[in-house]
């Protein structure tokens, strides 16, 4: 079922939305939660929490792309239980990956203030714009390194490429990043 339809059953509040949406991106929430929570009863927990927070917010809001919107949504569900279940130890891949980045550009608040949502949605724009500049493959890494948290290993193994060498291109693509976001007036702490 294509997702205009999808989105249609769930403005009509029929329960086969959220079927569908699981049927045709369960497995991508899935491993989207595997990557950021150790925990498989976590996982399971924001798998299902991410279809009632669809479900919530379909309508008013009339996503396009759905599979995006469900990913943001079961992206920012994971990063939270990550930081709950971590709030006094470090653990997992994805903290690691946050450190790298700067955990600030991706930090997912309970009730942001209307400045910080808009300077969030600023930043997301201007990190849009840089993926832009960049090539094909290099675009792909940093998005399943910084958005999916899959670890280097896994990448260099998929990629055929050595651990080191990945480990240095994601190295410079942050470096580019930083470059870009200053020339762009924000502060890349």
């Amino acid at each position: 079922m294509d997702d205009k339809r999808i989105v249609e059953l769930l403005f009509a509040r029929k329960e086969q939305g959220i079927t569908e949406v699981k049927g045709k991106y369960g497995k991508l929430v899935l491993h989207i939660s595997r990557n950021i929570l150790p925990d498989e009863e976590d996982v399971l927990e924001c798998e299902n929490d991410t279809y009632l927070g669809v479900w919530n917010a379909v309508p008013p809001e009339r996503p396009n792309p759905l599979m995006a919107f469900v990913c943001k949504i079961a992206r920012n569900l994971a990063l939270k239980k990550h930081r709950h279940n971590t709030a006094d130890k470090r653990d997992n891949r994805m903290s690691v990956a946050l450190d790298e980045l700067g955990q600030d550009i991706f930090s997912v608040e309970v009730a942001p203030s209307v400045e910080e949502e808009w300077s969030a949605r600023e930043l997301g724009k201007a990190i849009q714009r840089f993926l832009g500049t960049l090539k094909k493959e290099d675009r792909m890494l940093f998005v399943r390194r910084y958005w999916f948290g899959e670890g280097v290993t896994e990448l260099a193994a998929q990629k055929g490429m050595r651990k080191n060498t990945v480990s240095v291109r994601l190295n410079r693509i942050r470096g580019k990043l930083k470059e870009y976001l200053e020339k762009e007036g924000f502060s890349y702490e």
